[in-house]
């Protein structure tokens, strides 16, 4: 039996932003930029990923625990047009975008707001390919934890601290692949507060020489939301009017 879909379940999904593309640079300690570093080059290499002005990533998604099942788009476009929605049959789409200038959702359970600063932070930083070549900017400080083990695969554990937030994140990248394989973070959900969520990567696809998640698990709240990712798009042509909010 599906269960009506909650305000719980819904800023779940308005979380759906952490990419692992968004995890990457340094002014940091030369252990941690290492690893930042592989992944680079893992995920495309610098000049391939700098060369990218505009991306649309579409799948689909799904929340067991309620059985609820929709379509998920994430969509950039340089350099700082964000846009992300899930759209739920019989319920509708959730967006979050950011337009350079302002930050906005707009859902079917609180209708249309602006995002509270700490919600642009995340936002800008989750879906954004230039991140990844300024971890410098990105993060304040990071450190090399303990090594550890994700699903099977032996990984480098970075302790990283977002600089315009001050939030910590834990980032495990496979040491045989140099990829993002889980995260652990804070996510800042604006009414709801900062929650504690994680991801983790269960596979990766190629794309034009950029490797991209084929399918994540992300947690939020003991909730389990299941992403799988079959189209990545590269410097396709995107309206201005997809970022911005509604008239």
């Amino acid at each position: 039996m599906k269960l009506p879909l909650s305000r719980k379940a819904v800023a779940v999904l308005l979380m759906i932003v952490a990419s692992p593309l968004a995890t990457v640079r340094a002014a940091l300690p030369s252990e941690v930029a290492a690893v930042l570093e592989a992944n680079i080059a893992a995920s495309g290499g610098r000049d391939l990923i700098a060369s990218i002005e505009s991306s649309r990533l579409k799948g689909t998604m799904s929340i067991p625990a309620i059985g609820m099942n929709g379509t998920t788009e994430m969509a950039m476009k340089s350099p700082d047009k964000l846009y992300v929605a899930q759209t739920i049959p019989g319920m509708g789409t959730i967006v979050q975008a950011y337009d350079g200038e302002i930050g906005w959702a707009n859902d079917p359970m609180q209708g249309f707001r602006h995002l509270s600063e700490g919600e642009i932070v995340s936002l800008k930083h989750n879906d954004n390919f230039s991140d990844m070549l300024a971890y410098n900017e990105v993060y304040s400080s990071g450190e090399k934890m303990a090594d550890s083990v994700v699903d099977g695969q032996a990984v480098n554990v970075l302790k990283l601290t977002a600089a315009e937030t001050g939030l910590e994140q834990t980032c495990y990248y496979s040491k045989d692949s140099g990829l993002l394989l889980r995260m652990d973070m804070l996510v800042d959900m604006g009414p709801m507060g900062q929650l504690p969520a994680s991801m983790i990567v269960k596979s990766y696809q190629e794309k034009d020489g950029i490797s991209f998640p084929g399918s994540l698990e992300v947690t939020n709240a003991g909730m389990i939301i299941n992403i799988s990712f079959n189209s990545l798009e590269l410097n396709v042509e995107l309206e201005d009017s997809l970022f911005s909010p509604p008239q």
